[in-house]
């Protein structure tokens, strides 16, 4: 559509005033006309699939709402910021946030996972990066869109720490002690998707198999949650980001909404088709505690963790968050975890392979390493140790041969050391889901 064609059919939006100075801002502009066409092709695609979604919605075909509801509000932010642009005065975004507020008020719509109110959250803060100027010829506004594109993308970089392995995790899986079945099921769910992706895409045509776009491991502390997720990139040869929960943080109103989007923004950047990449939460909860007690600006960062995980997936990008405290977790959070895994402290076979295994990394630790009796005698001792323990008791063992003589280290060693450690043993059922935990009570005859 052309600016000269404009009558009052045009519709920019819900607020019938805004509509009517809009239009005539467009038929008095002077330069860039061709630009303002394109802006006005944009409107009528946005309109167009806005209507699409209310027909969808009111036809209660979900996946179809979901789907076009993704495209309808990035043209629709992206029509936002245009707006303000051209015409700042008209304060485009805010009045049309209004209107979008005023129908979440009349459908009585409190959801804020609803498109709806993405749309009214969205539109309150548009991107402010690219400034367009009448002057400017078209190929400028693009090169500074690209520009501020790619300085929005790079800016995720300081909220994630890409992740060097270390000499032991290089060996992938092989240098983790225990931990079998967990292992296994790693192997079983994931591994071919990071390894292979297009083997990972014919056993989803041909079976059915589907890779979880989000894993959630939760367990008592120190039970080895961080380490088989960077053992698991090292064995499948993909980078692994691990995002900190501590930079996203800002004093600033809708700062740390940005900053989530930065982040995931900067992730999707790095994935290929044939390369995959981990991203990785530790203390899920610090940043995705359940909404019910919770202020506004922490609704916000919650939808933007709900609309960036799901997203993460269909780009490559597998999301990995860990916790101790799983039932504080957001329970919209949690279902966008396909795959939710209880990482359980290391029964006796495990404790017997993890001290075997830090025994193999000690010269003086070689000759217990292969006396099977000793290692079943130490694994017998520390029954509720998590990993995290077992390590801190190997070395303390170690340092009591170190100071008797440099002689090897011996099971004796152990002895000492468990019996000062007995206040690091967990109880499991308080790291458990309700659903995981015993029923107790009374029964009835």
């Amino acid at each position: 559509m052309k600016v000269n064609d404009i009558d009052r059919s045009v519709n920019f939006g819900y607020n019938q005033q805004l509509n009517k100075e809009l239009i005539s801002k467009c038929k008095n502009a002077k330069r860039n006309k061709e630009f303002l066409s394109t802006v006005l092709t944009l409107n009528n695609i946005t309109n167009r699939t806005e209507r699409l979604i209310r027909k969808a919605e009111s036809e209660k075909r979900n996946s179809t709402v979901e789907k076009l509801s993704d495209i309808f509000i990035r043209c629709k932010f992206l029509l936002a910021n245009v707006m303000e642009d051209f015409f700042p005065k008209l304060n485009y975004a805010m009045r049309e946030a209004d209107s979008y507020e005023a129908e979440l008020k009349k459908r009585k719509i409190t959801n804020p996972d609803h498109w709806l109110s993405f749309v009214t959250t969205g539109l309150r803060v548009y991107d402010d990066n690219v400034v367009i100027e009448f002057e400017q010829p078209l190929n400028e506004i693009k090169n500074q869109e690209e520009t501020a594109a790619k300085q929005k993308v790079d800016s995720g970089k300081e909220f994630i720490t890409k992740y060097v392995p270390t000499e032991e995790a290089k060996k992938g899986f092989a240098s983790l002690g225990g931990m079998s079945e967990l292992k296994q099921l790693f192997k079983d769910r994931i591994l071919t998707a990071l390894k292979d992706p297009k083997q990972a895409k014919l056993d989803e045509i041909e079976y059915g198999k589907k890779v979880p776009k989000g894993i959630l491991l939760y367990g008592p502390p120190g039970c080895g949650k961080t380490t088989i997720v960077q053992h698991l990139s090292t064995e499948a040869g993909v980078p692994l980001l691990m995002l900190e929960p501590g930079k996203l943080g800002s004093k600033y109103i809708h700062e740390t909404s940005q900053n989530i989007d930065a982040a995931f923004d900067y992730a999707e950047s790095l994935a290929k088709e044939n390369k995959p990449v981990l991203m990785f939460m530790d203390d899920a909860d610090s940043m995705l505690m359940s909404r019910n007690s919770q202020s506004g600006s922490h609704t916000e960062e919650m939808a933007s963790f709900l609309n960036r995980i799901q997203r993460a997936g269909d780009k490559n990008v597998i999301f990995v968050a860990a916790t101790n405290k799983y039932d504080l977790l957001d329970e919209a959070i949690r279902s966008r975890f396909q795959e939710q895994i209880f990482v359980d402290l290391p029964d006796k076979d495990a404790r017997k392979s993890i001290i075997k295994l830090f025994m193999e990394q000690r010269l003086k630790g070689l000759e217990l390493a292969k006396d099977e009796k000793a290692l079943e005698y130490i694994a017998q001792k520390t029954e509720r140790f998590p990993i995290r323990a077992l390590k801190m008791i190997s070395n303390k063992a170690s340092i009591e041969a170190l100071n008797d003589g440099r002689r090897n280290i011996k099971a004796e060693d152990f002895d000492k050391i468990i019996a000062q450690s007995q206040n690091m043993r967990v109880k499991t059922d308080i790291y458990k889901t309700k659903n995981d935990r015993p029923m107790i009570g009374f029964n009835n005859y």
